[in-house]
């Protein structure tokens, strides 16, 4: 990553038990960046800290008890901003520290952009229109495709994850497909609870009763599932749904709506009460021409608050991108390229599609959507 000469200077301590020699060369390596100083225990770190403080400290858990790692965490987000590198074992001690105020979480294996990102990111607070109302309540942001298979809840899935790579504990992920939903598979996540539960409960929606009804996943991104049983899904009214993302806005800074295909009352309320749309299509007929027929029917998803993300492109047989432009009288505004077997091994072992394990090569567009997503106002 590069960065302008004309950047701020962010300094940034780092502690790291085993030496943090990647960290700080990953640090040392942009000239927005400037390392002050590495730890290798807490104690030290504070030292130094008093002697020359840090806009940044990166924390790595390695080697830190979980008490050492929470105690430490809560003493300096009173002076300075926490990211903290973990492992994918850690999940619910990330989640801890996150509660305990780190701003930022990384998982290894990660690559260096990421670090960086996530330490420019936290050091500089929100800066466009879409953080700045994240300030007094979330960015709500439903994804939807009326084709089925488009791969409307991968691309969901992987904008919660990506968004909560920034934005870790602060970032929700509703699964509306309230028949089929497909989320808990994507992340690979089981609860006891789902959205059903959460309606039903009396008690006023805190974040007790979030922690207890949402998932934890290990990216940071809490997850409210669809119920298992599917006369459940008769339970829950259009009504219901709006209010309740109206009421969770509070709690969070972005919360991802993935959307049922059918074009039913839920998936119409959901439409309404979210701040952007992301429709989502591939380059083949049957797809666009299912789109175009929502378009027709929901003049206001034409507006500036929605916007075209056409998945599995390039294609070799697809349809070229300016005739699925023609098709639809909308620009693109970001294409996924197609991962193929990788993809759905990625799926089928619940690894997620942006953990460099999965090698897949529409990570990084999944990213720039996020920036999409918390770039553009509304």
């Amino acid at each position: 990553m590069t960065t302008s000469t004309a950047d701020p200077v962010i300094t940034v301590a780092v502690l790291d038990p085993g030496g943090g020699k990647e960290t700080a060369a990953v640090i040392s390596s942009e000239r927005a960046l400037r390392l002050v100083e590495i730890a290798s225990d807490p104690a030290g770190l504070l030292d130094e800290l008093a002697q020359r403080p840090a806009s940044v400290v990166v924390v790595d858990t390695r080697a830190l008890t979980p008490d050492a790692l929470l105690g430490l965490v809560g003493r300096l987000r009173e002076t300075t901003t926490v990211v903290v590198l973990g492992d994918q074992t850690d999940a619910a001690l990330l989640s801890r520290a996150v509660r305990a105020g780190a701003r930022s979480l990384l998982v290894r294996p990660y690559e260096p952009d990421e670090l960086v990102s996530a330490i420019r990111d936290v050091a500089g607070g929100p800066t466009s229109t879409a953080e700045r109302r994240a300030g007094s309540g979330a960015v709500v942001t439903a994804v939807y495709s009326p084709k089925g298979g488009a791969g409307a809840t991968t691309v969901a899935t992987a904008l919660a994850v990506a968004l909560a790579q920034t934005r870790p504990g602060r970032v929700a992920i509703i699964d509306l497909d309230l028949r089929f939903g497909a989320v808990g598979i994507a992340l690979d996540l089981r609860g006891k609870n789902t959205i059903v539960d959460l309606l039903a409960r009396s008690a006023p929606l805190d974040l007790g009763l979030i922690d207890d009804i949402f998932v934890a996943h290990s990216s940071g991104v809490k997850v409210l599932l669809s119920p298992e049983t599917l006369g459940l899904a008769d339970s829950v009214s259009p009504e219901a749904i709006a209010r309740l993302v109206q009421t969770l806005r509070a709690h969070f800074d972005h919360i991802v709506l993935d959307l049922p295909t059918s074009f039913d009352d839920v998936a119409t309320a959901a439409l309404r009460v979210a701040d952007r749309v992301l429709l989502v299509t591939t380059p083949e007929l049957p797809a666009l021409r299912d789109l175009q027929r929502v378009l027709s029917a929901a003049p206001d998803l034409r507006n500036g608050r929605s916007q075209i993300v056409l998945n599995r492109w390039p294609s070799r047989a697809g349809v070229p991108l300016a005739d699925v432009e023609r098709a639809l009288g909308r620009k693109v505004a970001i294409t996924i390229p197609s991962d193929g077997a990788a993809m759905t091994r990625a799926l089928n072992t619940g690894v997620s599609v942006l953990d460099r394990r999965a090698g897949l090569k529409s990570a990084g567009r999944f990213r720039d959507l996020a920036r999409l997503v918390t770039s553009n106002g509304t």
